[in-house]
């Protein structure tokens, strides 16, 4: 019988790299999608011929174009991981192509993968963008194919003629482009030094100069951004240090495994190749967990929830694990209410005080969003709009937000505005994933009974406020009640008029508030009222045989007294947790 020889089918190298895009797919699919849906959301690729050109009239334009291109897919996190998986195991074939084309030994494939792996752990920061991952992968293929050139005259009008094409395309890591031609013709040792010293003047002298000439023609950019030219990173004005590591690995790796081939002896190469893949696959694991920030990807699963109204999924993953960051308490919270269980359930979930209810406005592009949907779902609709237009405005790298126009249009189709919706539906009509909603939206707003009639859009209208009044976050109680006694009928805006009350463990004001809600009938007054009620009788109550006004259940009030006799004695929180974690006596007290 013969045996199974796995190298017949695939070859080792191609092996390596399938595990390796397999392994990188797994993590951004299951274990860091949201990171994805995040990235996805603040910006707008619009398939506009003004768009492109946008892009293309600056230096690494190209490389940023293809890199908003790719990000709108991340709007599904696996099709966005499955492209990540693409271009990072693609960015290593072709660094080991170069290297084979430089006659590196097959054992030394392992070091291939460190600028890979070197860019997932970037990616590992939301704020490091695809346009830099991709002028990575330019730059790789750019020198991969200059190598392949086999006469040298050509070599040298190819690299005369792509110098000036890669710093359009790719912005300054062109550089290394130009070193490594320099290098490569100095290893080949096909024209003489005389030769290389005049190739190597004449295509320094041009890459110095393209930035100056670039900088001539667009006067109003800063010469920082010439040199640079990709946006890698979120933040303009940050250039960060590691990818340019990046970009020098991938210049210096094929010319090393060059050397180590040509000047190293090695008998038992096995070995060699086995050391490498422990090293590099545990130094690669170790170096990815500790980048990875899941705090983060569990505040960006409670946001894109939100976004998507998956109120039970954020019911869920609160069950799975209790959230602590004060944005995801804001989404459970928000859920709950949406769901008609917030009354009920708030204390069954941590609370951190009212920045779990609603976040006060910051001047940034991620809390806004957050407090926004907030504001939305309550009928404080031109609070929304204002907080998702300032969101939009604050994006450091002067992107616009698909998430944010398609906000500003459901606000103004709300308040009847609807040319001013119209601007930014036609806008959203240029996408890719936001075209059909777009299209379907400005057939509906010409007929005034289905926005009236619409699930969402309608009750929004009937509670929001729609004459003017001055808005203050800091008295969210009053533009709480004053949005609640326009419309009764809004019980999210009590629940969360409530909520503030009890998170700020304000119970006269609760107790002033409270009879509002004969408005909305409740069958039973829910569990959380009840505790705060009966808690506030007993403390207030001098007359031991009068009973309670409020219909609070036997259970409740069993309760309390089980609770008063155990806090009366240990005040321990632990020993309290157990049996009355989930109940409002227990925050009152424990909650700092």
């Amino acid at each position: 019988m013969k045996k199974f020889d796995l190298s017949k089918i695939i070859s080792l190298d191609t092996f390596l790299s399938l595990i390796f895009g397999a392994v990188v797919f797994v993590f951004f699919a299951f274990l860091y999608p949201f990171h994805l849906n995040y990235q996805e959301q603040y910006q707008l690729f619009l398939y506009t011929s003004d768009y492109f050109l946008d892009f293309f009239g600056k230096p690494g334009g190209i490389a940023n174009y293809l890199g908003t291109f790719v990000t709108q897919f991340y709007f599904y996190s696996k099709i966005g991981a499955l492209i990540i998986a693409f271009i990072l195991t693609f960015l290593q074939r072709v660094i080991y192509s170069a290297s084979q084309k430089l006659e590196a030994k097959s054992f030394w494939i392992p070091i291939t993968f460190v600028p890979s792996l070197l860019y997932w752990n970037l990616f590992c920061d939301e704020n490091y963008l695809a346009g830099g991952m991709i002028a990575m992968l330019l730059l790789a293929a750019s020198i991969n194919g200059y190598i392949r050139i086999n006469s040298t005259k050509w070599r040298i009008v190819s690299a005369l003629f792509l110098i000036p094409v890669l710093y359009w395309g790719i912005g300054g890591a062109f550089l290394f482009f130009t070193l490594f031609t320099i290098a490569n013709e100095l290893i080949k040792n096909e024209i003489d030094k005389k030769q290389v010293l005049v190739f190597s003047a004449a295509i320094t002298v041009l890459s110095l100069i393209l930035p100056l000439i670039a900088k001539a023609i667009f006067l109003q950019y800063p010469m920082g951004k010439f040199w640079v030219g990709v946006n890698y990173f979120r933040y303009p004005v940050n250039v960060p240090l590691s990818v340019g590591i990046v970009a020098l690995l991938i210049f210096f790796i094929p010319l090393l495994l060059y050397f180590f081939s040509k000047k190293i002896s090695i008998p038992k190469t096995h070995y060699i190749l086995f050391v490498q893949l422990v090293i590099i696959g545990v130094g690669g694991f170790s170096f990815i967990r500790n980048s990875a920030d899941f705090s983060k990807e569990e505040v960006m699963a409670y946001d894109f929830h939100t976004r998507m109204r998956k109120w039970d999924r954020i019911i869920a993953l609160a069950d799975k694990s209790n959230p602590t960051s004060p944005l995801s308490v804001t989404c459970l919270n928000l859920a709950l209410a949406k769901q008609d269980l917030l009354s009920n359930q708030m204390f069954s979930y941590y609370q951190n005080g009212t920045a779990g209810l609603i976040p006060d406005f910051i001047r940034d592009f991620t809390i806004p969003m957050m407090a926004g949907e907030v504001y939305y779902h309550l009928g404080l609709v031109n609070t929304a709009q204002r907080f998702a237009f300032e969101a939009m405005e604050a994006l450091p790298d002067y992107q616009k937000s698909a998430r944010t126009i398609k906000r500003l249009a459901e606000t103004n189709i709300i308040n009847g505005d609807y040319e001013v919706a119209k601007k930014y539906l036609n806008i959203l009509k240029k996408t890719l994933y936001y075209r059909s909603w777009a299209k379907h939206t400005l057939e509906q707003i010409k007929d005034e009974s289905l926005i009236s009639e619409h699930i969402e859009w309608g009750w929004l209208r009937k509670v929001r406020i729609d004459k003017d009044f001055l808005f203050s976050e800091a008295e969210k109680e009053n533009m709480l009640g004053l949005l609640f006694t326009h419309n009764p009928e809004n019980q999210m805006a009590f629940d969360y008029l409530m909520a503030i009350c009890l998170l700020n463990k304000d119970l006269q004001h609760f107790v002033n508030f409270y009879p509002l809600s004969k408005s909305l009938d409740y069958k039973v007054i829910p569990k959380t009222y009840q505790e705060a009620l009966i808690y506030i009788w007993e403390l207030t109550n001098n007359d031991p045989t009068k009973k309670i006004s409020y219909p609070v259940s036997d259970e409740a009030t069993k309760r309390l007294h089980n609770y008063k006799r155990i806090y009366s004695t240990t005040r321990d929180a632990k020993s309290l947790n157990k049996d009355f974690g989930d109940t409002y006596w227990y925050y009152l007290h424990f909650n700092k």
